[in-house]
């Protein structure tokens, strides 16, 4: 495919332990395009929770999406990565003022708030703002091995690393528009479009991972993982129904919590399951409202278990908050049907699998899913370099 413009912005990589998604933006004029768009499923095996097990394979099928994206081409051969969640660390905290110098606190600092020793971490800083006898600084952290198996693996795969981001950063770059920075402000005030002052929480529920993102005054204040996976709603649904993971799988996206679609029969092996998460989101909201003291505005679902039937539904009726499903294109200028060839996903299963369920509604259920947000933090990491441009 010809491109009249070929972006030299670095490309936003999102390496998970089941799938790499890439993207590479362009802007025109005033306008940020999508240029190249691509998701690679990779067999289990290699990658477990965030360690790279099989770096030949990895380093192949990185090679492959690079080569041949899903959409457009890929200009450039240098990248953002995403480091995993599970593996890293994001926070606000306060720092006094004092004579001596910030960089030097906070290095004495950091081991009050991340669970890991200095010696065996990457840190990065950055003040997000200053009162009269504080700073309000956030930090993130992620272990050194894991930093130096990424850097190593992008090396050996012939590509530059322009940065290495923690994740919850790529999602809120993606998904709020306060994140975008004006460049026709100086720079030494916010550089924000949008409406300032909104309190979200992002949940990202992935494959492997769910975490929880609360951020307020235009900044993150911190992420908490929690204990529920796309992967373990799917292998729960598998064990009870003796279905193959295939069809487990289909089941979950076909019916998720919604008890008109098979009886109900998926929505009560869930039930637990969700039970658990709006336990845990509850004691995340308390805590941010305890540390920060305001009230969240919106939560934000995102990642491939945010499109479980009905769990926005059942979300905001529990916490009485407005609940959507993010949009990944939020902050580029595009017509998300322009991406149907790889957002829309048309799901089919056979109910006569499920035993329990009634055969009123027929035997075949079918579901047409837009799955435009799972490519956030890869959207993200690709808009760090725009961002960035327009400083």
């Amino acid at each position: 495919m010809l491109l009249a413009n070929n972006s030299t912005y670095p490309i936003g990589l999102d390496i998970s332990d089941l799938s790499i998604k890439l993207v590479q933006l362009d802007k025109i004029r005033d306008k940020i395009k999508i240029q190249a768009l691509g998701k690679l499923t990779l067999p289990p095996g290699i990658i477990t929770n965030g360690v790279i097990k099989d770096r030949t394979e990895l380093i192949k099928a990185i090679k492959k999406i690079m080569t041949s994206p899903g959409y457009g081409k890929v200009s450039s051969e240098e990248v953002v990565v995403c480091l995993p969640e599970s593996k890293t660390f994001i926070k606000r905290i306060e720092i006094a003022k004092s004579p001596n110098s910030l960089a030097d606190i906070i290095g004495a600092e950091i081991e009050k708030h991340v669970p890991m020793s200095t010696s065996d971490i990457y840190y990065d800083w950055q003040v997000t703002n200053e009162l009269a006898d504080k700073y309000q600084v956030l930090i993130g952290a992620a272990p050194k091995d894991i930093v130096n198996q990424y850097a190593q693996l992008l090396d050996e795969a012939k590509l530059s690393v322009a940065a290495m981001e923690v994740e919850p950063t790529a999602i809120c770059r993606c998904l709020l528009k306060e994140e975008v920075p004006d460049a026709k402000l100086p720079v030494s005030v916010a550089k924000i479009k949008g409406t300032p002052g909104l309190n979200y929480g992002i949940i990202d529920i992935g494959a492997n991972h769910t975490c929880m993102i609360f951020y307020s005054d235009n900044t993150i204040v911190f992420s908490v993982s929690m204990p529920v996976s796309g992967e373990e709603i799917t292998a729960k649904i598998s064990r009870t129904l003796n279905l193959t993971p295939e069809q487990a799988e289909k089941a979950k996206i076909i019916c998720g919590l919604d008890e008109t679609k098979a009886s109900g029969v998926i929505k009560k092996i869930l039930e637990e399951t969700i039970k658990n998460l709006l336990v845990k989101i509850k004691e995340a909201i308390a805590f941010y409202e305890n540390y920060c003291g305001g009230k969240l505005n919106k939560i934000l679902l995102c990642g491939g278990g945010g499109n479980i039937t009905d769990l926005g539904k059942i979300i905001a009726r529990e916490f009485t908050i407005e609940v959507e499903t993010a949009n990944a294109l939020a902050n580029l200028d595009e017509n998300e049907e322009k991406f149907n060839t790889i957002f829309m996903e048309k799901h089919s299963f056979d109910a006569k699998l499920l035993k329990n369920s009634s055969s009123r509604e027929g035997s075949n259920l079918s579901i047409q899913q837009n799955s435009g947000s799972t490519f956030t933090t890869a959207i993200g990491l690709a808009l760090r370099g725009i961002f960035i441009d327009e400083l």
